[in-house]
């Protein structure tokens, strides 16, 4: 083989590698940013699981004892979201707070069953759920 074949080959040879590797980086940044897109997609969906127990009254109408349900539920107790509940009187819930209150089945009067309360989920700027507003609705 003369020198001129040789060299010709070893130029085909450098420009296949390098068009393998430069695949292989392209290959490796698109499997990047999908492996990031579908982690954003989970956490997104983690979130609404984690908090589909206290979303369910955004913009819900819901009854007294629906709210004095939720303060003696098992999903409430560690939360670190206040309640404000209104109907005349502003009252407040709060399990972490100098506001707190503990209720006894004789404080269930205070959520009369027949009145109806609007729900409404109030976030701060880093999109966390902070409180939880009921405001009473009069027929």
């Amino acid at each position: 083989m003369n020198n001129g074949l040789k060299a010709l080959l070893i130029a085909a040879s450098t420009i296949i590698t390098c068009m393998i590797v430069t695949l292989g980086f392209t290959l490796e940044r698109s499997a990047k940013q999908i492996g990031n897109t579908i982690t954003k997609d989970l956490e997104k969906y983690n979130k609404s699981l984690s908090e589909r127990e206290l979303m369910k009254y955004d913009n819900a109408t819901v009854y007294g004892t629906d709210i004095w349900n939720l303060l003696q539920s098992d999903s409430f107790i560690n939360a670190e979201v206040d309640i404000s509940v209104s109907f005349g009187e502003e009252r407040f819930f709060s399990p972490g707070n100098e506001r707190e209150k503990i209720f006894t089945d004789k404080d269930k009067g205070i959520f009369d069953a027949q009145k109806r309360y609007k729900g409404k989920v109030t976030r701060n700027p880093n999109d966390v759920i902070v409180e939880l507003v009921f405001t009473g609705i009069t027929n």
